[in-house]
């Protein structure tokens, strides 16, 4: 093999798997300004340290601007925006919310309150992400449940909030919920629900549908989080390339899994997929938390793509080498963790424009090629 190193990846047997609120070290952590609102729609929130609920009223300083847009909306003399408040007034009043504003699904499925949900931030496990692109996505996109970007309004909130509880199976018990996909819903329905009239508490109270997984660590909890959710919206794309990628066979839940099972990988779509999950893993399991789980798994698509087009090992297409011994894979991926930290900081420290996925990528490089005697 061309890489040396054959080291196992590296474990996260050092974090404390028993403790629920555990952060690595240098977590990042939240600071919710109670400044006047700034129109800054790229700006995000973290909830990094258990102390801030998901309440519309602690997110204010970076959803002003869509709270206030969606008042505007709500209170136009014309274009239905009347009969929308009257409708969801009136479902609340009937305790209907969720027949008239979720999917329809033949299952009742389980009802937990707003306000549950925003205490949900005491279970956390990991950092979270408010992106007011995605709350301004769910009230004014596609499927806007206020103003579609197409015209008209959608009837129905596409997706059920996820919530999970860890369960521990000798003690009968459960903890949680945690909200694993739906911070973002959870906040835009607070926002629809305020500019139809409703005070704070009104708000609280009502009830919507949610589905529930259930699972036995704290680590897994995590990692569903990350790999359903993430919190931020431009991690969709990430999320759909690994679930694509996954489609062969391929587990992309962490690096252990992919190592077991790259050799199940069809097409260079799975291997792309699983070096960008295996950069992800890699971050979140050694807290480098300076970018989004997004931008590592860019990172780690780039660095497929450009080591790519530059090697034709053997004679052959970088993709063949790769699937005729999924060892070599696995080096090259070793090696981009060994980087990593090294590479994130060259990226943070880069004020260049572009991307910072491609940051990171440009920094890997030439420690991943030297490293496994590649061309960049």
């Amino acid at each position: 093999m061309l890489c040396q190193d054959r080291k196992t990846s590296a474990s996260p047997t050092k974090r404390n798997r028993g403790c629920l609120g555990y952060r690595p070290h240098g977590t990042m952590v939240a600071h919710i300004s109670t400044s006047p609102r700034p129109c800054r729609a790229k700006t995000m929130a973290l909830n990094a340290n258990n102390t801030t609920s998901y309440d519309l009223s602690n997110y204010e300083s970076i959803l002003g601007h869509l709270i206030d847009e969606a008042n505007e909306e709500l209170n136009k003399p014309k274009g239905g925006a009347a009969k929308l408040r009257s409708e969801l007034i009136a479902s609340i009043r009937s305790d209907n919310f969720i027949g008239v504003y979720q999917v329809k699904k033949p299952e009742p499925g389980r009802q937990m309150t707003i306000g549950e949900l925003c205490q949900s931030y005491k279970y956390e496990t990991t950092q979270q992400i408010i992106d007011p692109n995605a709350v301004k996505k769910i009230l004014f996109g596609p499927d806007g449940l206020i103003r579609k970007s197409g015209g008209g309004r959608a009837p129905y909130l596409m997706e059920d909030i996820e919530v999970g509880y860890i369960y521990d199976p000798i003690t009968g018990t459960s903890i949680g919920p945690v909200i694993t996909s739906g911070r973002n819903r959870t906040i835009a329905l607070q926002i629809l629900l305020r500019s139809a009239g409703l005070s704070p508490e009104a708000i609280k109270n009502v009830k919507v549908r949610v589905s529930v997984i259930q699972v036995s660590t704290p680590e897994e909890l995590q990692r569903r989080i990350i790999s359903a959710n993430t919190g931020s919206r431009d991690f969709s794309r990430a999320e759909i390339r690994e679930r694509m990628g996954s489609a062969g066979g391929v587990q992309l839940i962490d690096r252990s899994a992919i190592e077991q099972t790259i050799v199940m990988a069809r097409n260079e779509r799975n291997f792309k997929a699983a070096m960008g999950a295996w950069l992800k893993d890699a971050a979140h399991s050694t807290g480098l938390n300076t970018f989004t789980p997004a931008q590592y798994s860019d990172a780690g698509n780039n660095l497929w793509s450009a080591l790519a087009k530059k090697n034709r090992p053997n004679g052959k297409t970088f993709y063949s080498w790769v699937k005729s011994d999924v060892r070599n894979f696995i080096d090259i991926a070793r090696a981009a963790e060994s980087a990593l930290p090294s590479a994130v900081e060259m990226a943070r420290r880069n004020n260049a424009s572009g991307p910072v996925s491609g940051k990171i990528t440009r920094a890997l490089l030439p420690a991943v090629a030297g490293a496994c005697r590649l061309g960049y």
